[in-house]
């Protein structure tokens, strides 16, 4: 820690839902090579195991602090990580989210050696769900003017203490027309507030808002790879790649802002909430047969938003998850629709329901106008609390390639089971 009465850096990190799978994210704040500084874990009124995760984190550079209240934003945990810092500047990361080890040492560099600088940014790679190629690469810049252009998403940056004094804190989404990110860095940019680059990759971003239904089915599978590929001798070389990739195939600083004012005030909040399954449709009781018809949503990378003659087409993504808004003690007779240009590519099809394999037969392909349809018929046991998340495992020839089109679902067909059809799971009728 430094001679002064606080550390150099406070890092917020504002979290909600994310339990177990925060850890990742947490670890790489402390294995930062700069070690001045304090961890500030901030959750909007957490009731899960996240509590109980941080505390058992033995660092004595870590606090936990919980809101009374939930506000549904980070805007409402990084105003409380703000006004609880010691730390002159304040860094984010965002929980989901993984900082090189030299990230804090290289945004010190910035704010130290360039008094005139307010803002210090590093070079971030959005990851795409699964694998997908064509990584984002933001936050590599030259000029002061690109900071009214190009986003940079908050793990990336950091700022003076005297920001917020100077232009107030984050602000409520549904208050302001830009997402809360934006809008902040946008009123600093204009306030003439510097911003300069690192140049330097040292963000691992995995969206929540790439990600389907991510606050519904939690995972930190691709947190935890990155986290131990940090130390390989081949990672240097990967993100040199996937930066070079960026700029061959058009990914390079594509991530900038749009016409916010467009848009009602909350609307771009409604819609990433609606994304990562945080605003939904009414969950109800299973209590009698039950048909979810495909209709217009906003589905990230999973699926194209707009059905296609009640069929909904798949996207990049392959592993894509569907949502069951129902709620049952028990299981149901799961009927799905499912449909494909190639005949072959319905011969199988693997799908999990809330993370347990499903165990069915499809029937044999029908021609339907100039693709294939057959039916995937299967018992899923649905939670009794909470929707239950269907997660495809879709093979090679079922996500979409090029021009050429992926597996599609339509109707889907939910009827509760007795007990005794329970005790038969593995039979198929």
């Amino acid at each position: 820690m430094s001679s002064t009465d606080g550390p150099l850096f406070t890092v917020v990190m504002a979290t909600y839902g994310r339990g177990r799978h925060i850890e990742p994210s947490i670890r790489s704040v402390l294995r930062q090579e700069l070690d001045d500084f304090e961890l500030l874990v901030v959750g909007d009124h957490c009731t899960d195991e996240t509590p109980d995760v941080v505390r058992a984190i033995d660092d004595a550079r870590l606090r936990w602090i919980n809101l009374a209240e939930r506000v549904g934003s980070q805007s409402g945990p990084n105003n409380a990580g703000i006004a609880a810092a010691r730390g002159r500047m304040i860094a984010y990361l965002g929980h989901d989210d993984v900082w090189e080890p030299f990230h804090l040492q290289s945004l010190s560099d910035i704010l130290n050696r360039r008094p005139q600088v307010d803002f210090a940014v590093g070079g971030a790679i959005f990851h795409l769900p699964n694998g997908i190629p064509g990584s984002w690469v933001t936050g590599l810049f030259t000029d002061d003017a690109d900071k009214l252009i190009h986003f940079f998403p908050p793990s990336s940056f950091a700022h003076r203490r005297s920001v917020c004094d100077r232009i107030g804190g984050w602000r409520l989404p549904m208050q302001i027309t830009a997402p809360v990110d934006a809008e902040f860095v946008l009123r600093a940019a204009r306030a003439g507030m510097g911003f300069a680059s690192t140049g330097l990759i040292s963000v691992h971003k995995f969206a929540a808002g790439h990600r389907y239904l991510s606050y519904l089915d939690q995972e930190s599978n691709e947190q935890r790879h990155m986290l131990a590929s940090l130390a390989s001798n081949e990672h240097a070389e990967t993100v040199r790649r996937i930066v070079d990739d960026a700029r061959r195939v058009g990914s390079f600083m594509i991530v900038r802002h749009q016409d916010y004012d467009r848009f009602p005030p909350g609307e771009l909040a409604r819609q990433s909430l609606a994304r990562k399954g945080l605003m939904r449709a009414e969950v109800r009781p299973l209590k009698r047969a039950a048909v979810l018809r495909q209709s217009a949503s906003d589905c990230a990378l999973d699926w194209e938003d707009t059905p296609q003659d009640g069929i909904r087409w798949a996207r990049a993504n392959p592993r894509p998850r569907l949502l069951l808004p129902f709620t049952r003690r028990g299981c149901a007779d799961l009927r799905l629709v499912v449909a494909h240009a190639d005949r072959a590519a319905l011969h199988g099809l693997c799908l999990h329901c809330n993370g347990e394999l499903v165990r069915a037969r499809l029937d044999a392909p029908l021609q339907e106008r100039d693709y294939w349809v057959s039916t995937f018929r299967g018992v899923v046991s649905l939670q009794p609390a909470k929707p239950s998340i269907l997660h495809f495992h879709l093979s090679p020839n079922q996500v979409p390639r090029g021009p050429r089109t992926g597996i599609g679902v339509g109707d889907i067909r939910l009827t509760p089971l007795g007990p005794l059809r329970r005790l038969f799971r593995g039979w198929i009728g």
